[in-house]
């Protein structure tokens, strides 16, 4: 069974960066015939004098100037993708542009909105965000209600026909790569699953045979192949297998306290994220119902 994604939730920061997470977006909300909604937030202007109405004044500024900002990004998005593709319908963009500190508003917007999946970049040049996969993104992942796709940098625009799981190889997992698989616009891919054995011993933990056979049991038409990779850094092990075996789309879920948690606290995982042009999708624990 498909997933119903109906609604995705974009932050821009207006960068380049930005604007490359939004034509991700709308390419994929085509295929959904989903809907868009773009968040910008600032940050409460403060004034030298300290004086509360010049304050509220310079606010008021900054939010109008974001509106219109915010505008143009949307007509511009659209007009970008639509020189080199063809929508079978353009998708509906609404905007907003909100105060206060991004990582809050992002997913209490995407929790009141009942956003069903958040599509955004790893790299801003807002003077507050790192120039990394740094605190927004990841603290977008950690608390989102909802999945995110993570687009690199440079990543192009294409159909996703070979896509790469990381596994932990728990029993579980077979169960969260169907969840993941019915995110994908499209249940005709190429699936490869990756786990990576870095020395130490996890508990639960299933075979390769048992995995392929449960997957196959509950997912039959979807061709599955699975690999064990030897290495002591995870992601640089994930990042060669996508990189050697041209992947379109590395897939992790995201349960609390688990490999997600490891990964994101480490720098291999950021340079993994601005080096590699596959985007990401992480599954979050909530889609389990």
């Amino acid at each position: 069974m498909r997933a119903n994604i109906q609604k995705i939730l974009v932050p821009t920061d207006f960068s380049a960066t930005a604007q490359r997470a939004y034509s991700h977006a709308l390419f994929l909300a085509d295929q959904w015939d989903a809907s868009i909604e773009l968040i910008h937030t600032v940050f409460p202007e403060y004034v030298p004098t300290d004086l509360p109405v010049f304050s509220a004044r310079a606010t008021k500024d900054k939010i109008e100037l974001a509106n219109t900002a915010l505008k143009s990004f949307t007509e511009m998005g659209i007009s970008l993708l639509q020189m080199g593709y063809s929508f079978q319908r353009v998708p509906r963009v609404t905007g907003h542009v909100e105060i206060g500190s991004p990582v809050t508003i992002i997913n209490r917007h995407s929790k009141q909105e009942d956003v069903d999946l958040i599509v955004m970049g790893t790299k801003g040049t807002h003077n507050r965000l790192e120039k990394t996969l740094g605190s927004v993104t990841t603290g977008v992942i950690r608390g989102a209600s909802c999945s995110v796709w993570v687009i690199p940098e440079h990543a192009h625009i294409k159909e996703i026909r070979k896509v790469a799981y990381a596994a932990e190889m728990r029993e579980s997992d077979p169960f969260y790569l169907q969840k993941a698989m019915a995110i994908l616009p499209s249940a005709e891919v190429e699936l490869h699953v990756v786990h990576v054995k870095d020395g130490k011993i996890e508990p639960a933990m299933v075979s390769l045979h048992d995995f392929e056979h449960v997957f196959n049991k509950h997912a039959a038409n979807t061709k599955i192949a699975v690999h064990e990779l030897e290495g002591s850094e995870v992601t640089e092990a994930l990042d060669s297998f996508v990189e050697t075996n041209e992947v379109d789309l590395l897939m992790m879920f995201a349960p609390e306290h688990t490999m997600i948690d490891r990964l994101f606290h480490r720098s291999t995982t950021k340079r993994m994220a601005l080096e590699t042009h596959v985007p990401l999708l992480l599954i979050k624990r909530q889609d389990q119902s």
